[in-house]
C-alpha cells in the first residue's frame, strides 16, 4: 500500500498544475505580448530555424543558444567550436559554439558522466539556473538547499509571472519560454538595473522594455501589399513571424494595401490593415512640402516619401478629392489611394451631429450639416450630408458609401442581432457557431466612448443581443466587424463612492478613482449609489453620470492574473484598482503589497457575471489586528 501510494504521489508531482479556462485566457493575453517582444528581438531564432508555438519541449542545445541570444553575447559568440567539450557534442554539432559559450559562462551545466544530452528537454529549474546567472547571480549567492533558494528568488523576481508550471522537474515549453524571458527582460539584475537596460534597450514610463520603441528601432518599411510585396521582404516568408494589428498571423492573412514593415535580424513582419476614406479637406503646410492632411474632419502626419509625393504639387490627389488613407503602425500615413483605386462601404455609430462652412465646387463658403461618427476599428470620420432629407441623432447607425468618387450617406436601418445567447470560445476565434475573421476589428461604444476589443477579451463570454450595437461578415460567413454596446464594462472608472456631505440643498458627492480623492456637487442624487465603498463610475463626458454597487466577494488566494475565492477563480481587469483601508482610510496600493492573506483579510469586487464579461474591478485590504 505504502509503494502504491509513494507511487501516486511521483505521478502527481510529475504532472504540470492544472489552470482555469479563465486564468488560461488571461495567461495568453500577457503571453502574447511577451511574444511579441520576444520575437522582435530574435531571441527564439535559432540556426535550426526558429522555434515557434505549440513546441512542447525545448532542448539543451536549443536554450545554449537562446540563452546566447538573451545576452549581451548576441551575434558575436563563434558558431563552431575547436574543441570537443561533451562525449555527445562534436565540434561540428551544430550548437557546439553555443554549448560552449553556455558552459564557459556557467549558464549551464554537463552531466557527470561526461555528456551534455543536447536533444533532452531543458528543465524548468535548469532554465531558471540560466537566466539567474544572466542576472548576476552565482551558487555563492545562495546558501543550504540551493535548488530551494532559486526557486524563492525565481518567485520573488517575479519570474514565473504568467508561466503554467510549477513542477522544478518539468520541460519548458516554447510559451512557458517566451514568458521566462520577458519576465527577465524586465527583472532586475543583482546589481539593481534592469536587465533590457543593461542590453541597451529603453525603457517605458513604467521601467519595462518599450515594446514601441523596440519595434521602431531597426524595423524598415513601410512597404504597401502590391503584387510583387513579397520580393521586398529579405528572407523566407514561409519561415517569418507575421503579425496583423498586433495579433499573431500567417503570411496568407496579408490583403491588398496592407501596410508593412520588417526586421530582418528577427524575421518578423508586422502587418496594419487600417484605411480612412474620405475627402481631402487639406494639405499642411502647403503643396510644396505636405507634412500633415486633413481626411474626414482628422488630421494624419505623412510618414512615407511616397504618401508626401502623392500630396505634392506633382501628386495625383488634390483638394477635394475623395482619397483612401493606408495608416501604419503609428497611424501615420503610409500611402493613399485615389478614386479610381479603391471603392468602400463604412458603417459606423453617430457621436456627433452639427454644421460647418465649407468650400463649394465654385470656390463659394456654404453652410453644411455633417455627422462625426466612428466605426468598429475604432476610425473616427466626419462627413457631409444633407439635412434637408437625412436627420441624424447621437447613437444612429449611419453607413457611408464610396463610389468612383462620390460619397452616399444614410441612416443604417437596425435589425435584430441574432445571437441567441451564444459562448465566444476560450480563444476569442469563435462566437457560437461563427468564426471571427483573422482580421476582426471590434469596438465597445458607450455613451460616446469607445475602446477598441481584442478578440482574446472577449473569450468565455456570452454574448446576447443586448450586448451587439452592429456586425458584419465576409463571404465565408466569418464575423469581420462588431460594434458592442458597452458589453466590456471597461469604459467605466472603478473607485471608492466615500459618502455625500451637504451645504443647504446642494449635495457634495465624494469618491476616490486612481488613487486621487474627488468630488462633485450636485442638487439631486438620481442614478447616484447611495452605498458607501466600492463603486462603478459611468461618465458622460468628462462628468459622472450614475453609479452603481459592485459585488463583494472574499479572497482566498491571490495570482498574477486572477484571484480565488470560494473555490473559484475570477480574472482581474487590466486597469484593477487595489486599496488597503485602514482607519476608514482608503490608500491606494499595489495586489503585490497586499498579498500576504495572514496580514490583510482581503476582499474583492466585480461588476457583473464573468461569463458576461465581468472583472474584479476593485480589491480592498484590511489590516488583520
Amino acid at each position: 500500500m505504502r509503494r502504491i501510494i509513494a507511487l501516486l504521489l511521483i505521478a502527481l508531482l510529475l504532472l504540470p498544475i492544472g489552470i482555469s479556462a479563465a486564468e488560461v485566457k488571461q495567461v495568453s493575453a500577457a503571453s502574447n505580448k511577451a511574444e511579441k517582444v520576444i520575437n522582435a528581438l530574435g531571441i527564439m531564432k535559432t540556426d535550426k530555424g526558429i522555434i515557434s508555438e505549440g513546441t512542447e519541449k525545448i532542448t539543451r542545445s536549443q536554450y545554449a543558444q537562446l540563452l546566447v541570444n538573451l545576452s549581451d553575447l548576441k551575434d558575436a559568440t563563434a558558431v563552431s567550436s575547436n574543441v570537443s567539450l561533451f562525449g555527445d557534442v562534436s565540434k561540428k554539432h551544430w550548437a557546439a559554439g553555443y554549448i560552449k559559450t553556455a558552459i564557459s559562462k556557467g549558464w549551464m551545466s554537463g552531466y557527470l558522466d561526461g555528456t551534455f544530452k543536447p536533444n533532452n528537454g531543458v528543465t524548468l529549474i535548469e532554465a531558471i539556473n540560466g537566466v539567474l546567472r544572466l542576472l548576476g547571480y552565482t551558487d555563492s549567492d545562495f546558501a543550504g538547499n540551493i535548488v530551494g533558494s532559486k526557486m524563492a528568488l525565481y518567485t520573488s523576481k517575479e519570474l514565473n509571472k504568467n508561466i503554467t508550471v510549477s513542477i522544478k522537474t518539468a520541460y519548458l515549453s516554447y510559451s512557458n519560454c517566451v514568458n521566462l524571458f520577458n519576465n527577465t527582460l524586465n527583472a532586475k539584475t543583482k546589481e539593481g538595473k534592469v536587465y533590457a537596460e543593461t542590453l541597451g534597450y529603453t525603457l517605458d514610463s513604467n521601467g519595462e522594455l518599450d515594446y514601441l520603441s523596440l519595434i521602431n528601432t531597426g524595423t524598415e518599411g513601410p512597404i504597401v501589399a502590391d503584387d510583387s510585396w513579397t520580393s521586398k521582404i529579405p528572407f523566407s516568408i514561409h519561415q517569418a513571424t507575421w503579425y496583423k494589428n498586433d495579433l499573431k498571423c500567417s503570411y496568407t492573412d496579408i490583403d491588398e494595401y496592407d501596410v508593412l514593415y520588417y526586421s530582418e535580424s528577427s524575421s518578423t513582419v508586422w502587418a496594419y490593415d487600417t484605411k480612412v476614406t474620405g475627402t481631402l479637406q487639406s494639405i499642411n503646410p502647403d503643396l510644396l512640402a505636405p507634412a500633415s492632411v486633413t481626411v474626414a474632419g482628422v488630421d494624419y502626419k505623412l510618414e512615407s516619401s511616397e504618401a508626401s509625393l502623392a500630396f505634392s504639387s506633382v501628386g495625383s490627389v488634390e483638394k477635394g478629392d475623395i482619397v483612401t488613407l493606408l495608416l501604419g503602425k503609428n497611424g501615420a500615413i503610409a500611402g493613399v489611394l485615389d478614386l479610381d483605386e479603391y471603392n468602400t462601404t463604412i458603417t459606423g455609430v453617430v457621436l456627433s451631429v452639427g454644421t460647418h462652412l465649407i468650400e463649394n465646387e465654385e470656390g463659394n463658403y456654404v453652410n453644411s450639416a455633417y455627422v462625426t461618427y466612428v466605426d468598429a476599428g475604432g476610425n473616427k470620420y466626419s462627413q457631409d450630408f444633407d439635412d434637408d432629407n437625412l436627420n441624424f441623432v447621437e447613437d444612429d447607425l449611419i453607413r457611408v458609401t464610396y463610389q468612383d468618387g462620390v460619397s452616399s450617406v444614410k441612416e443604417y436601418e437596425k435589425y435584430e442581432f441574432i445571437f441567441g445567447n451564444n459562448l465566444v470560445n476560450s480563444n476569442g476565434t469563435v462566437i457560437g457557431n461563427a468564426k471571427l475573421a483573422s482580421n476582426v476589428k471590434i469596438l465597445d461604444l458607450y455613451e460616446g466612448k469607445y475602446t477598441k476589443v481584442y478578440p482574446i477579451r472577449l473569450a468565455d463570454v456570452t454574448m446576447n443581443d443586448t450586448m451587439i450595437y452592429y456586425y458584419a461578415t465576409n463571404y465565408n460567413g466569418e464575423i469581420t466587424e462588431i460594434i458592442l454596446r458597452g458589453a466590456t464594462g471597461d469604459l467605466d472608472e472603478y473607485g471608492i463612492f466615500t459618502g455625500y456631505s451637504y451645504t443647504g440643498n446642494t449635495g457634495a458627492y465624494n469618491y476616490v478613482i486612481n488613487g486621487k480623492d474627488g468630488m462633485f456637487t450636485t442638487t439631486t442624487f438620481k442614478n447616484l449609489s447611495s452605498t458607501q465603498g466600492p463603486t462603478g463610475f459611468k461618465y458622460e463626458g468628462t462628468n459622472i453620470s450614475a453609479t452603481y454597487q459592485l459585488t463583494d466577494t472574499p479572497v482566498s488566494a491571490i495570482g498574477n492574473t486572477t484571484i480565488t475565492s470560494k473555490g473559484t477563480k475570477y480574472p482581474l481587469a487590466e486597469k484593477l484598482s487595489v486599496y488597503i483601508l485602514s482607519n476608514e482610510k482608503y490608500n491606494a496600493t499595489t495586489i503585490d503589497k497586499i498579498s500576504d492573506l495572514s496580514k490583510y483579510k482581503v476582499t474583492a469586487y466585480y461588476d457583473k457575471a464573468i461569463s458576461l464579461g465581468g472583472r474584479i474591478r476593485v480589491i480592498v485590504a484590511e489590516p488583520i489586528k
